[in-house]
């Protein structure tokens, strides 16, 4: 078994395209307030329709939208991160600084600050890296719910895969990125 992190659809397409490197959370509500933590260096990207709302992200996540999947059926896990740097950010400004990294909107990332004690989010920065073939996976009901991380019977080392962005491209996207 492999870790995998849930994340809206339209957030893992846009970490897939490169045009996100940064996951920001505070957790889900079977992790109980204050609860999250990244629990691998490296993750399959789980992506969910659970919660997403296309008005908590700004309009350029639009392209990255599509139709909710029905729940319990098979998903594609094309992607899969590896975590290269991360924080816990309680100041606001540190947060709010972060804008032009993510494509959620400023009302969402507020929300998901202020939610529970102490206030703050965790800031990852991730590699991604592409399947050459998507994986499909049939959903168990432990993988439902409103949580982060699930377990998933998929071998990294099973699937070829490569860098979503070139190593030059990342570095200049982490150094823009600067997380405290």
């Amino acid at each position: 078994m492999s870790p995998a992190f849930k994340e809206w659809h339209v957030i893992v397409e846009a970490l897939g395209a490169g045009e996100q490197v940064l996951i920001l959370r505070k957790g889900g509500i079977a992790e109980g307030r204050g609860g999250f933590e990244v629990k691998a260096e490296k993750f399959w990207l789980f992506p969910t329709h659970f919660h997403e709302q296309l008005a908590k992200t700004k309009p350029a996540a639009q392209k990255f939208f599509t139709h909710s999947q029905p729940k319990n059926e098979p998903v594609n896990l094309r992607y899969f991160a590896e975590v290269v740097q991360q924080a816990f950010l309680s100041d606001w400004a540190a947060v709010a600084r972060l804008d032009a990294f993510h494509l959620w909107t400023e009302e969402t990332i507020r929300e998901r600050f202020n939610w529970a004690q102490p206030p703050g989010l965790h800031a990852f920065a991730v590699r991604m890296h592409r399947l050459k073939q998507p994986a499909l996976l049939e959903v168990t009901p432990e993988m439902n719910g409103c949580k982060s991380w699930v377990d998933v019977p998929l071998d990294f080392a099973a699937h070829a895969s490569e860098p979503v962005l070139s190593d030059a491209a990342f570095a200049e996207k982490m150094a823009a990125l600067k997380l405290p």
